[in-house]
């Protein structure tokens, strides 16, 4: 199967926003920040990922990752590398990212990810309401990747 990536632009926003909720994950802010999202398309131009970044200032939280269960790892590797160019493009120099599952760090470790203590996390970053609830689970875990 061919897939190809994309920066997503306004005309995404509506099929972005059902390709999340229909995962079950929040799109709250998607419209706002709809050029700060890579999609991954296949070749009917159909989403099969998503990922995208909500900034402030030269930090930025990665979020909205969506996943198809067809896809490889190679490919979310790819989507990873993808929005980590976006970023810096943008002037991002610090990633985080929140996960609360454990499997997902060993991979994200491999991504250039490295757990941080949540007491760490700079104030600009507890801004976003996303990393404020997320923070509330228990199991989070928080990664940062730095350029």
């Amino acid at each position: 199967m061919f897939y190809q990536l994309k920066i997503a632009e306004n005309q995404d926003i509506e099929r972005l926003t059902l390709f999340v909720e229909k995962a079950g994950i929040s799109s709250e802010g998607i419209a706002d920040l709809i050029d700060y999202f890579v999609l991954m398309e296949n070749g009917e131009n159909e989403i099969v990922a998503c990922i995208g970044v909500e900034p402030v200032k030269n930090t930025g939280l990665l979020r909205s990752l969506v996943v198809s269960d067809k896809l490889k790892q190679a490919h979310i590797v790819t989507l990873f590398q993808s929005i980590q160019t976006l970023a810096e493009k943008r002037g991002i120099t610090n990633l985080f990212l929140v996960t609360n599952k454990e499997a997902s760090v060993q991979f994200l470790s491999l991504m250039g990810f490295q757990k941080l203590n949540s007491d760490l996390v700079p104030a600009e970053m507890l801004t976003i309401d996303h990393m404020k609830d997320s923070l509330e689970d228990p199991n989070a875990k928080v990664m940062i990747k730095s350029s």
